[in-house]
């Protein structure tokens, strides 16, 4: 037989919303319950509140309001940063009416009859008296407060409110007043001393603009100051007699190579040319100068008369006299070209071997030297320009520096001219207008105690006193308060409620409320239990009742159970595994009879002794097989291999086995039972049972990992139960229908296919018994 573990599932986010909202139906179930604590609760605070109300002394207020408004145009608050500073300066407005000075110097203007509510306290705490009966407020966007006093006497608040009121004005004008006249003072003495460092500043730049020698062009100027002008210039064509320079070293190095390698050195004679000059080239080598101007305009000329040809040719075409004349010269002029290159190719030719190459070094290094000279000269003109312009620079920052902060000192002192000048003008000194906008007035209805709120704080006070203690009770009431709790807390199903049974003093199957009245509505409750563990989940034939305490009525819904079970024609055994106190040997009438703990230490074949030892209980299908002596050790009996063998033989006889066993926390012994059948049952009374017992049962099968089935709740139906518990709940329309049901039968001449007929417990006392035996033997031959 496979044994499952009863897990305890997690709850969805649904299941969690349900659970809440039957938390709060429950609760509200709970208030009903205990309407009383409720009703006392609110009663006591109506009592407490209504006698405070008749002794407490009253209290008269009186109300003004004071416009407060900083000096502007603005007369509205605004968002703008003048606005918001104002509005932010009004919280110090509101803290000043309630100050220790301002509440003094109210004192002063009160008469003998005003200060009722200081009579009898020394003059000292005067001000703390007053100030505590005061209240003050900022009313929202405005610049006005609204101040409040309470007194025992109407006309004494109203006196107090006009003092504090004349009081506050002249403490503002006297505060801002002399504050004006000090800040006028402290800013004429800077404006005195920023004059003598405006005189010193303006010195020092008429100086640093002498020495500098200011142009008036300044370093962001897009002008450049001739000293830099000349510095670039210098520095340019610096860079460009360095690159002269090192054109005609890379020519000499290339002139000294072809002459050690013996080459030709007509090819350098163009490179040459191109460093130190092709007439300077020409005239070394013995041509005139002019013809090298010649033969450049000659050139220059050639190109012109080639250009002119090609547009002739294509207007006059080339038979044409001008066109023929054109390609005569354009012939001639090329000729003289050419002989004119051969003389230089012929002389450079005759001079290749012997004169060319030092003829060719002389010349590079001739303009060598005077490069080189010329950048030395420019290299030293520069680094004075440069430094000339560098300390120039440095004026020129200078001299900003100078200006920025005379600029400064200038605007510092126009700033200081124009407070100077708005305070003058800031309406004789004062920068806080003030005005009483409503005045206070006399109230014949006192303000404290008031009736609408005490009827409130009664209300509010005694509702929450009495849902609290509903609560508390609530929660230390360690019982389950209806089956969802229960299902939820055990995760496992409810498999029915059995309702109180009527109280039976005989014995044997008489005193089984299913057997002698199974239309009964209490009876339908086993029916329901049976078809719940028939449609169970796994086939459950060998099943063990249990319960968290003693008294929990297991052994009563164990017997109904079987009956119910043998009235639906399956073959039962009772077996009564509680060896400490049979409770269902006891009710079957069968005290003294062997039993179990017989079979279990007897030394022949189990099936033998337990066919020996078995009893029918006059109830057809119903066998019982009871505890038999009390053993000294029952957990160690019912651990026992023969105890195993027994439930595999009773097993193969019967369709159905209900064993009893003792409460599971006062025992191990379900425990043990439950290991070697299908699941357990187990029976809660929730009147009786603590929950954290019941909780703790069930965790105690589900840690040996047995299979519970479920929960049988009893003894349940009475008016509490409907009232707040909600177990009852159906039984009513149950017992309704079993009676229209029995009547109808009644009516019909029929009855229930349940109810078919059997022998009575009398019937079958007179009846010759057979051999037990031998009865069970006959039954499994059939």
């Amino acid at each position: 037989m496979s044994q499952e573990p009863t897990v305890l599932q997690s709850e969805s986010p649904h299941e969690s919303s349900t659970h809440i909202v039957h938390a709060l139906m429950q609760f509200l179930l709970a208030i009903r319950y205990r309407w009383n604590v409720v009703a006392t609760s609110l009663a006591v605070a109506g009592l407490l509140g209504g006698l405070y109300f008749a002794t407490a002394t009253r209290y008269y207020g009186a109300r003004a309001k004071i416009f407060v408004r900083p000096t502007g145009d603005n007369l509205s608050p605004s968002m703008t940063a003048d606005g918001m500073r104002q509005q932010s300066l009004m919280p110090t407005f509101e803290n000043l009416l309630s100050s220790t000075k301002v509440v003094e110097g109210a004192i002063k203007y009160l008469q003998p009859e005003d200060r009722i509510d200081l009579a009898g306290a020394p003059k000292t705490a005067w001000a703390g008296i007053l100030k505590k009966n005061l209240s003050t407020q900022v009313v929202p966007n405005t610049y006005v407060i609204e101040v409040g006093c309470r007194s025992k006497d109407a006309k004494a608040a109203v006196s107090v409110v006009n003092a504090l009121v004349q009081s506050y004005i002249e403490f503002l004008d006297e505060t801002h007043r002399g504050a004006v006249v000090e800040i006028k003072n402290i800013l004429t003495e800077e404006k005195t001393e920023l004059a003598g460092q405006l005189a010193q500043k303006n010195q020092q730049l008429l100086q640093a603009k002498y020495q500098a020698g200011d142009l008036g062009i300044r370093p962001d100027s897009p002008t450049v100051h001739p000293v830099v002008r000349r510095a670039i210039y210098f520095n340019e064509v610096l860079i460009e007699a360095q690159r002269e320079r090192a054109e005609l070293e890379a020519t000499l190095a290339t002139i000294e190579a072809a002459v050690r390698n013996g080459q030709n050195l007509q090819q350098l004679t163009l490179t040459v040319a191109d460093v130190v000059g092709k007439e300077l080239l020409l005239r070394t080598l013995g041509f005139d100068s002019r013809d090298a101007v010649v033969q450049a305009n000659l050139e220059q000329d050639l190109i012109g008369d080639r250009a002119v040809l090609n547009a002739m040719m294509e207007d006059l075409g080339p038979a044409h006299p001008s066109v023929i004349a054109k390609t005569n010269k354009i012939r001639m002029t090329e000729q003289y070209l050419l002989e004119y290159q051969q003389r230089i190719d012929s002389r450079l030719a005759e001079i290749q071997d012997t004169q060319l190459g030092p003829l060719l070094l002389g010349m590079v290094r001739q303009k060598l030297d005077e490069t080189r000279q010329r950048e030395r000269n420019f290299l030293a003109a520069f680094q004075q320009a440069q430094a000339e312009a560098n300390t120039r620079t440095c004026q020129l920052a200078e001299l900003g520096i100078i200006e920025q902060d005379l600029q400064w000192l200038r605007d510092l002192n126009n700033a200081l001219a124009d407070k100077i000048a708005n305070i003058n003008l800031a309406h004789d000194g004062r920068e806080v207008r003030t005005a009483v906008t409503e005045p206070p007035m006399i109230s014949e209805k006192p303000v404290s105690p008031s009736l609408r709120r005490m009827l409130m704080m009664v209300l509010a006070g005694g509702l929450g006193v009495g849902l609290a203690l509903v609560y508390v009770l609530d929660i230390l009431d360690d019982r389950f308060r209806n089956a969802e709790e229960m299902q939820a807390q055990l995760a496992v199903p409810v498999l029915a409620m059995v309702r109180q049974l009527k109280t039976s003093q005989s014995e044997g199957p008489e005193a089984i409320q299913v057997h002698i009245d199974p239309n009964s509505a209490e009876c339908e409750a086993f029916r329901t239990l049976r078809t719940a563990l028939a449609l169970a989940d796994r086939e459950a034939r060998q099943i063990v009742i249990t319960s968290a305490e003693p008294g929990d009525g297991k052994t009563t819904v164990l017997a109904n159970l079987a009956v119910s079970y043998a009235q639906a024609n399956k073959r039962t055994l009772l077996i009564d595994a509680d060896l400490r106190r049979p409770g269902l040997t006891a009710m079957l009438g069968m005290r003294g009879v062997e039993g179990l703990s017989g079979v279990v230490r007897g030394q022949r074949d189990v099936a033998e002794m337990a066919a020996a030892h078995i009893r029918p209980t006059g109830i057809e299908g119903l066998d019982v097989l009871s505890s038999g002596p009390r053993p000294s050790n029952p957990a160690e009996l019912l651990a026992n291999p023969r105890f195993s063998e027994l439930l595999a033989w009773a097993e193969s006889v019967y369709d159905q086995v209900l064993i009893d066993s003792p409460p599971a926390l006062a025992t191990s012994d379900a425990c043990v039972i439950g290991r070697l059948v299908d699941g357990a049952v187990i029976v809660v009374q929730p009147h009786k049972n603590r929950r954290r017992l019941v909780v703790r049962a069930a965790e105690s099968l589900a840690a040996l990992k047995i299979s519970l089935l479920g929960i049988v709740v009893n003894r349940v139906g009475s008016e509490s139960d409907r009232g707040y518990y909600g177990y009852g709940y159906g039984y009513d329309y149950a017992a309704e229908y079993g009676a229209d049901e029995e009547k109808d039968g009644v009516a019909d001449g029929t009855s229930n296919e349940e109810d078919a007929p059997r022998l009575n417990f009398a019937e079958q006392r007179d009846r010759p018994q057979e051999d037990p035996a031998a009865e069970i033997v006959r039954r499994r031959i059939a």
